[in-house]
């Protein structure tokens, strides 16, 4: 099986999305070749949304049996959720989206929950702009800002210790996990 992620800008995001999606997979049973689009090179989250430009990656792309459009909700400040929502609806069975609550690099902190200084998990999830007041710090906190991705591919290695910290935290992702479920058993064979 392959799988085709679109995300909003590759350059860092790839280093959060592939072990997830990985991961994800791994949890339903399922082989799957993931990849992370790099070509067209999207820059943003408005290309990563766009009709046409969606329509132009699937018919690019025959070979790929499920595309996941995961990009960030950023407090749907610019209707993230509907235009994703459409996007599905335009490519049945072909294309799910999941919008990171409120940007991918949520996902990467979670693994880090306790090395993290924010009020609450509650108000980080709320916070409309997480990367620059969490995932940043914690990226230099680490002591990997200079690494690959910006300390990103260092820091997901802590998937592997805390994934079921991961779902509990994100439900967007434990929702996609199901939905990943439904779809594999939906086209076994």
């Amino acid at each position: 099986m392959k799988v085709l992620v679109i995300p909003e800008d590759p350059t860092l995001d790839k280093y959060i999305l592939k072990p997830i999606v990985e991961r994800l997979f791994k949890d339903v049973g399922r082989k799957a070749q993931i990849e992370v689009l790099e070509d067209p090179h999207l820059r943003g989250i408005d290309e990563a949304l766009d009709s046409d430009m969606v329509e132009r990656i699937i018919a690019e792309n025959p070979m790929v049996d499920l595309f996941l459009l995961m990009v960030d909700r950023d407090c749907n400040r610019y209707r993230n959720e509907e235009r994703a929502e459409a996007r599905e609806l335009e490519h049945p069975g072909k294309l799910l989206a999941c919008l990171a609550v409120q940007e991918v690099e949520v996902w990467m902190v979670a693994l880090h929950r306790e090395a993290v200084d924010a009020p609450s998990w509650k108000e980080l999830r709320a916070d409309c702009d997480p990367k620059e007041r969490y995932a940043e710090p914690l990226l230099r906190k680490l002591g990997s800002p200079t690494a690959v991705g910006h300390g990103r591919k260092q820091a997901m290695r802590e998937i592997a210790t805390q994934w079921n910290a991961l779902l509990q935290r994100c439900e967007e992702l434990a929702r996609l996990r199901e939905r990943l479920q439904e779809w594999v058993a939906s086209h076994a064979g």
